[in-house]
């Protein structure tokens, strides 16, 4: 388990001569080829329940080696970064290593796996990726599976225990998420508001080429479908409807940093919360049937760090549940409705 050796080496660890598979070959795990041996460096949950190493292709396919790379390379987990919360989950510790090695090594390249999420139609990443390299000013090239590597470096995502099980984020990990606002506030300008519903309601946003814009997309399939009378009610109560996708990463973090009062059902929404630093937000969080909105009291959670973010959590008490309560129950990206709205606004004027 790549997770007990990351522990074992401090945190760092050193290949030579590696080949980086493709994602598209195989599947969700991350394989280096060293000394013809397959080394998973997945840094997911449930590590040690992940299996042995499963491919599209045959393991025992030799990919040929035809060309080699000279200078020193530092590889980023890609496989969460087709998601906007597991980019920031999962993958934004893993660059702190970076930027302290660069700081040894001003010539190391990062390296990012080409395929993204081949099965579920992504062809190329999300902007969101370039956006956030392009605040911590990092130079990028994709990875040619083809090609041998010399050198590489691979460090933890600062989120997982030695036992691959997930832990409350590093120090470092929210400290580089400052510089990240501190960065975009500094450079970009975007509308502010004192109260954001992040809206779901994709019928309503005329965004065309959904996919290429926010990689992994449940909006439609997670839809909330009373969600228009939802809107109206938040309207009433002086908040605006904000499609967070029509915004790029930096224009997201200066207008989620400057709100006040926040709504979001559980979801990619969650991940706003982390922009407020350092100021004191209130958050209204909508559980959605099967997938629950963080729990503040959850310690180990992402955004239940105190010593970071000052934001005052309330969640939903009231009932959600599946339009079809027979096929998706077992299935938490489906159609789903607030049970009763003027609970739900009764509750919304708390926030």
């Amino acid at each position: 388990m790549i997770t007990q050796t990351l522990y074992q080496h401090n945190g760092i660890l050193r290949f030579a001569n590696v080949q980086i598979l493709d994602l598209a070959r195989t599947r969700n795990q991350e394989i280096f080829v060293v000394d013809n041996q397959h080394v998973s460096v997945y840094q997911g949950k449930h590590q040690g329940k992940h299996g042995p190493l499963k491919f599209k292709h045959d393991p025992q396919e030799v990919v040929p080696v035809t060309s080699a790379r000279v200078g020193k390379f530092y590889y980023w987990y890609s496989a969460p970064l087709h998601n906007y919360y597991h980019m920031i989950l999962d993958s934004v510790g893993q660059l702190v290593w970076y930027l302290e090695l660069r700081e040894q090594i001003p010539d190391l390249k990062l390296l990012l796996n080409q395929s993204p999420k081949p099965k579920r139609g992504l062809t190329n990443y999300p902007p969101f990726v370039a956006e956030l390299l392009n605040l911590l000013e990092i130079d990028y090239e994709f990875t040619d599976e083809n090609t041998m590597y010399m050198d590489v470096y691979y460090g933890s995502n600062l989120g997982m225990d030695e036992r691959g099980v997930r832990k409350r984020p590093s120090n470092r990990h929210y400290q580089l998420l400052q510089k990240i606002i501190q960065k975009s506030l500094s450079t970009t300008s975007a509308p502010t508001y004192e109260r954001i519903y992040l809206s779901r309601r994709a019928h309503a946003n005329p965004l065309q080429d959904r996919k290429n814009i926010l990689g992994e997309d449940n909006t439609v399939r997670r839809g909330l479908a009373n969600e228009d009378q939802v809107v109206e009610i938040l309207a009433q109560l002086g908040y605006t409807e904000v499609f967070g996708e029509n915004y790029t990463l930096p224009e997201k973090i200066v207008m989620f940093n400057s709100m006040k009062k926040y709504i979001s059902t559980a979801g990619a929404g969650v991940t706003n919360i982390l922009w407020t630093m350092p100021n004191p937000v209130s958050v209204g969080g909508i559980h959605t049937p099967g997938l629950v909105f963080y729990d503040p009291k959850c310690g180990r959670h992402i955004c239940a760090n105190t010593d970071f973010l000052k934001t005052q959590v309330n969640i939903y008490p009231g009932q959600v549940e599946f339009l079809d309560t027979q096929q998706d129950n077992m299935n938490y990206n489906s159609p789903w409705q607030i049970s009763d709205l003027t609970d739900f606004k009764n509750w919304a004027q708390l926030i």
